[in-house]
């Protein structure tokens, strides 16, 4: 059981590792922009939600993948070092 716990929690931050990957790309502006120094923070950002792909959804998908991908290392972490305890007894 310890196994297949663990490949479902390594399995999850690899799909949440890529949910970030696709989240990055529908959040970026990929275009290039001329004299970026010129431009506020505000208007930066204005110009990133409107040249981006799909900004609401990349943004909910990078912040999604960030907590599976968290809280999954930090189950692997939690259970390496209950198993590293229990195996120093």
């Amino acid at each position: 059981m310890k196994d297949r716990t663990t490949k479902w929690l390594v399995a999850g931050a690899v799909v949440s590792a890529v949910v970030m990957i696709i989240g990055y790309f529908l959040w970026t502006n990929l275009a290039p922009l001329q004299d970026i120094n010129s431009y506020s923070p505000q208007e930066l950002r204005n110009v990133q939600k409107e040249q981006a792909i799909n900004y609401p959804l990349g943004s909910l998908l990078m912040n999604l993948g960030f907590v599976g991908f968290s809280s999954s290392l930090l189950a692997l972490v939690v259970r390496q070092l209950l198993a590293f305890l229990k195996k120093k007894e």
